[in-house]
Parts: C-alpha cells; sequence; structure tokens
C-alpha cells in the first residue's frame, strides 16, 4: 500500500514529518526507517484527500499517546493521583481517536459513494465538566511523565499504596523532626539571652 499522488507533497510530507516521531524510539532513531513506518500506517487508512489524510494521523497519534499514558499508569511507584490523571487522559484520548475514525469512515462512505462532502453542523455540546481531562492537558500530564520515570530500586516488589503510605510517613516524620528542631534552637536561643543578662548584672 502506499499514499495517493494526488495529495501536495508539501502536506504529505508535513505530516509525514510529525508521525515520524512517534516511530523513532522503535526505529533505533533513525528518521528514514520511522518515516517509513508513519507512512505505512497512514497508507492502512486508504486515504485519498487532505481530509482523509489529517484524519487518519489524527487517529494514529490519538492511539499511540493513548498507549503511553497507560503505560505511564502501570508504574507501581507513581502515587494514586498520578495514576487517575493518567488513566483518565488516555480514556480521553482514545474517546479523540474514536471520534475522529467515525468522522474518517463517513468521509469514506460519501466518496465511494459518490455523495459530495457537505459542511458539517457543529452540534450542540454538554458544558464540559471540570474532572474531565482536556486534550491539551492529557498531552502534557505524558510529557510531563516522559522524564520522570524512576527507577525502581529496593522497594520495587511493594504496590504503590504500599509505596505511597510510606512515603507519607516519611514526609510526617520529616515534619516533626524541623518542629522539633525549630523548638530546640528557640529554647537555646532563650537561655543564651538569659545567661548573658546574669552575666552583664552588677554585683550588689
Amino acid at each position: 500500500m502506499s499514499l495517493p499522488t494526488t495529495i501536495p507533497q508539501a502536506i504529505l510530507d508535513t505530516v509525514l514529518g510529525r508521525l515520524a516521531l512517534l516511530f523513532l524510539t522503535g526505529a533505533a532513531g533513525d528518521p528514514t526507517v520511522a518515516r517509513h513506518a508513519a507512512s505505512q500506517m497512514l497508507a492502512a487508512y486508504n486515504v485519498e484527500t487532505e481530509e482523509e489524510l489529517r484524519l487518519a494521523a489524527e487517529i494514529i497519534c490519538f492511539g499511540f499517546h493513548t498507549l503511553e499514558a497507560l503505560s505511564y499508569a502501570s508504574d507501581p511507584d507513581l502515587s494514586l493521583n498520578k495514576i487517575c490523571r493518567l488513566r483518565g487522559s488516555a480514556v480521553s484520548l482514545s474517546r479523540e481517536s474514536h471520534k475522529a475514525q467515525r468522522k474518517l469512515d463517513q468521509l469514506q462512505r460519501q466518496r465511494r459513494a459518490g455523495t459530495p462532502t457537505q459542511p458539517e453542523t457543529p452540534a450542540p455540546q454538554p458544558e464540559p465538566t471540570p474532572a474531565r481531562p482536556r486534550i491539551d492537558n492529557a498531552l502534557g500530564l505524558i510529557e510531563a511523565e516522559r522524564p520522570a520515570k524512576q527507577i525502581i530500586g529496593k522497594d520495587g516488589g511493594k504496590s504503590w499504596s504500599q509505596s505511597f503510605q510510606k512515603r507519607q510517613t516519611a514526609r510526617r516524620i520529616a515534619e516533626n523532626l524541623k518542629k522539633n528542631q525549630a523548638q530546640h534552637a528557640s529554647e537555646t536561643a532563650h537561655l543564651h539571652a538569659a545567661a548573658s543578662t546574669q552575666v552583664s548584672r552588677p554585683a550588689a
């Protein structure tokens, strides 16, 4: 399978250049191999127009970022909050991927049937709830987790809840030590001040 020659080369090069970044790791950093993999993925969607090409590229991007978010969420050393956020991001990205797939299927059915494409009238959308992760936040969270992966040491066999409880206990101990140190410093300063007053007091 190959991409159609009816699509301008500049558009093809731009889309392939963006998608190739997703395949660089599997291509051992070789941009030519990564670009060929991206081309093969796009060709599998049988695109013939610029709009179909764009939708296919969205499906691929959202799909790969969904897998990436789920992969990071499986790290047992992450906090419960981060795990939930990554899973929510994966759900949001997967939803967008399915939406693009339905639109692509519709366009291709119309093209094969010879039906002219009608401009789509946007349906009224409900107000998004604050708890629903947005696409930009989802991608941002994945990017933030990419360099923050930690190597699991001797606690690697523990579940995330045990690790979380251990971190919380360590935090409370550190806070108590800090309070004790501050109290000790205050008492020491008070004793020094009292001693200085007694030394400087004139003899009767």
